[in-house]
């Protein structure tokens, strides 16, 4: 069960792979460590991700952050996909 303790919106430019509107595995994961870092402070030191997050909205993947030494599970979820641009929001799971 995912609770909806943190909000966020970050955005970064869609990059073109293979046919498919999609946003890098690393500009994913330092985006969402930068909304993450604004939001909580400097005590989260690194998010990890299983791969490109498609440029869809709706879309989802579940990924990890490191928050002062302790691993949680993050879930990011597409809202919005327009001029080259991907917003998605950063759920924290209990």
């Amino acid at each position: 069960m995912k609770k909806s303790l943190l909000m966020l919106a970050a955005a970064a430019p869609l990059l073109v792979a293979c046919g498919a509107n999609s946003v890098s595995e690393s500009d994913v994961e330092s985006k969402t460590k930068d909304q993450l870092t604004e939001s909580l402070g400097d005590g989260v030191e690194k998010v990890e991700c299983p791969g490109d997050l498609k440029a869809e909205e709706d879309e989802t993947m579940d990924c990890t952050a490191t928050v002062a030494g302790k691993e949680i599970g993050i879930t990011l979820t597409v809202t919005k996909v327009e001029d080259n641009t991907a917003e998605w929001t950063i759920d924290v799971a209990e």
